[in-house]
């Protein structure tokens, strides 16, 4: 069946995702750092350099704009974001920089790349890039600098996605594309755009202009552990803060296993006992030979566990709420 060799590959050796990646960001000035920390939701300040994490550009209102990760460097600070959105999220953040020493530009000839699964560290050597074996075992948003023989200078970050561990390359494009090659050339598939989705989905993973969206507050969609609450104002904060000591949330992010053959839509909506209108799906993809999945924004007041209908195409849909992402991490 199509996607088994690479889903598998996934789980017990590494498979390279390549096409979206991101849009790469350097923030200049000697207020980088002070300023991300003053406008953002997550911790910067106070970070040292080789670590990173994720923040998030919040509106007035507390709505999500973009989801970032924040890397450290010696006179810069990296800033990876959805592809197509750097220009956009520059923008958004140079708006606050009145006074601050703080400069940021897309870095347009740069290209990203993922190798994930648990011998991803084995494949880039195989490729001729030799990962310090520190960073595999360094925490989330570690990362290096590395040389190769065949592809020039690396930056590389220990992440997670698709619900495997795995390492984000960063080069120019000539070295990206060459080691895309390497890879391939080394035996390491390419993990298919269909079962990229079914894996972020399956391991309830928000994705930008699905889950995430400028409508949705971070708590409502698995990003509540991006925000730093031990800091003091950030923009959106006012709003957020609201929510926690209030105990306003209503709704989360959760992962919905449908039972039969048809795929749920984004924009269905769910129902479930003594509640018909519990919330609505935003992605949904099917994994080789398994039950649809489904990620949906869903009232509190529905457990896991809980049965549900999805009114798709006219029908309902039986599916069971199969995990949740608590708002607050």
């Amino acid at each position: 069946m199509s996607g088994t060799s690479e889903l598998e590959a996934l789980r017990e050796s590494a498979v390279f995702i390549d096409g979206e990646g991101h849009d790469i960001l350097r923030a200049m000035g000697n207020d980088r750092v002070s300023f991300l920390h003053r406008i953002t939701s997550g911790k910067v300040a106070g970070l040292e350099v080789g670590q990173g994490g994720r923040t998030l550009l919040l509106d007035v209102r507390g709505h999500v704009l973009a989801s970032l990760l924040v890397f450290i460097r010696g006179e810069s600070l990296r800033l990876l974001v959805p592809g197509g959105q750097g220009a956009e999220v520059a923008a958004g953040l140079e708006k606050f920089a009145i006074m601050d020493n703080f400069q940021i530009a897309l870095e347009a000839k740069l290209a990203s790349l993922a190798v994930l699964g648990p011998k991803a560290a084995q494949a880039l050597a195989g490729a001729g890039v030799a990962v310090p074996p520190s960073l595999v075992e360094a925490p989330l948003f570690a990362h290096e600098e590395v040389t190769s023989d065949v592809s020039g200078p690396l930056w590389i970050a220990h992440g997670h996605r698709c619900g495997a561990d795995g390492l984000c390359v960063v080069a120019n494009r000539a070295s990206h594309d060459a080691l895309v090659a390497a890879l391939r050339a080394g035996g390491t598939l390419r993990l298919p755009a269909e079962i990229v989705e079914a894996t972020r989905i399956a391991a309830l993973e928000p994705a930008p202009g699905q889950e995430i969206t400028p409508e949705r507050f971070p708590v409502e969609i698995g990003l509540g552990a991006a925000i730093d609450h031990s800091k003091g104002c950030y923009v959106g904060q006012e709003t957020i803060v609201r929510m926690r000591d209030r105990g306003t949330v209503r709704k989360r992010l959760v992962l919905l296993r449908s039972y039969g053959s048809d795929l749920p839509t984004a924009g269905d909506k769910i129902a479930a006992e003594r509640q018909p209108s519990a919330g609505q799906i935003t992605s949904a993809a099917r994994l080789p030979g398994e039950w649809p999945v489904a990620l949906a924004i869903l009232a509190n007041a529905v457990p896991v566990g809980a049965a549900v209908r999805i009114q798709h195409a006219g029908a309902d849909l039986p599916a069971e709420v199969a995990a949740e992402s608590p708002p607050w991490g």
